[in-house]
């Protein structure tokens, strides 16, 4: 079975990553949001012993002494990895229980179900896979060091807006696809009527960016939103995340260690906050996720940081939750956005045009950047 041989190479490396965190950061908990490393990797394998044991052996055992541990709907972020086993433990506790469920997977005859929740696991540990990459690039921020070698000249470049035009028409949106697996949120696809647009061929690059920060737009509260200003100036924030600036060289932190900044990149680590200053800088707009997936085929270096957009997340027409209400109902709260296409660290698997992410707009934490567009 194919599909079992890539969930075992996403096993592979959230094993890989836990000893990139090592003894001694794989309980750290870098910020109030994110869970420790360790964390996320023994909840991969509590929710492999959920949806496989449990759904299909009858064997709740593992589960069930996990679940104080590992239970990522009943325990808070704030309190996740207190009580993880030590570092030796974890490791050697998740490679063979990761192997034992694969051996497991293989023997059981129901194939057309248990393929489904082979493709949920593979998506699930991708975005834990993220979440861990997104984890070390905030220690590698706040403790790494650098030398000379990580930083490259810049700078600024105009921002041009590169615009492709969307003829008004009625588009899919969504997902149908039963073959390959999707989220309930990007489920049912429905045909929905869009007015004409255009939306830049590009998201924003680090030099563009840099012109904004030239010009003073972190300082200028004219192209601020009020909550938006209020959480720059409370958090003083000046740069994106994970910048280094010595003298006219700068450098960008990465879950790997710092690294030379490429100015024709899209910039990342951004709030949409921060977008929003941008967008009204250049008198432009952020587009709606509809737009984002309308334009999909036509835009450019949509895998390079995720894109956030106008609106916040919401269900679709004809939405139903699958296999667990938890994953999208309680974040359609008006509180979050949608974000779009994905980071060169994400997983190839999350990389769909129909794939929703979300999070507040003060977060900049993820791998985070935009493209603008005009009605």
């Amino acid at each position: 079975m194919i599909e079992i041989t890539y969930l075992k190479k996403k096993q592979l490396a959230l094993l890989r990553h836990l000893k990139i965190a090592g003894e001694k950061l794989f309980k750290l908990k870098i910020h109030d949001d994110l869970s420790p490393i360790g964390w996320h990797i023994i909840h991969c394998l509590y929710v492999e012993c959920i949806w496989i044991r449990s759904q299909f052996l009858d064997d709740s055992e593992l589960a069930n002494k996990l679940k104080d541990i590992a239970d990522g709907i009943n325990i808070k972020p704030k309190n996740r990895g207190i009580n993880l086993p030590n570092y030796e433990y974890l490791y050697k506790l998740t490679k063979n229980e990761f192997n034992r469920n694969l051996i497991f997977m293989k023997n059981i005859k129901e194939k057309k179900k248990v393929n489904y929740f082979i493709q949920f696991l593979i998506n699930h540990h991708s975005q834990h896979l993220e979440s861990i990459k997104i984890i070390l690039n905030l220690i590698n921020f706040k403790y790494n060091k650098l030398t000379e070698k990580c930083f490259s000249i810049v700078e600024p470049k105009l921002f041009k807006f590169y615009p492709i035009n969307i003829k008004e028409g009625i588009f899919k949106i969504g997902s149908q696809n039963k073959k390959n697996f999707s989220y309930d949120n990007e489920k049912p696809l429905n045909s929905i009527r869009l007015e004409s647009f255009q939306i830049n061929k590009k998201p924003i690059h680090i030099n563009e960016w840099l012109g904004f920060i030239k010009e003073g737009g972190y300082k200028n509260k004219k192209f601020w939103s009020k909550p938006g200003w209020e959480w720059k100036y409370k958090n003083k924030i000046s740069l994106p995340l994970g910048w280094v600036f010595h003298k006219n060289n700068l450098s960008i932190s990465t879950p790997y260690g710092f690294k030379k900044a490429k100015i024709n990149s899209p910039v990342s680590n951004i709030s949409y906050y921060e977008l929003e200053a941008f967008a009204k800088w250049v008198n432009l707009n952020i587009p709606h996720e509809l737009q984002w997936e309308a334009s999909h085929n036509k835009i450019i270096n949509k895998f390079n940081v995720w894109e956030w957009c106008y609106n916040k997340f919401f269900p679709y027409e004809g939405f139903k939750p699958y296999p667990y209400k938890e994953y999208s109902v309680p974040w359609f709260n008006n509180y979050y956005h949608t974000l779009k296409g994905a980071s060169i660290f994400s997983e190839k698997e999350l990389k769909r045009k129909t794939f929703r992410n979300f999070h507040k707009a003060n977060v900049r934490y993820i791998f985070s950047g935009g493209r603008l567009s005009k009605s």
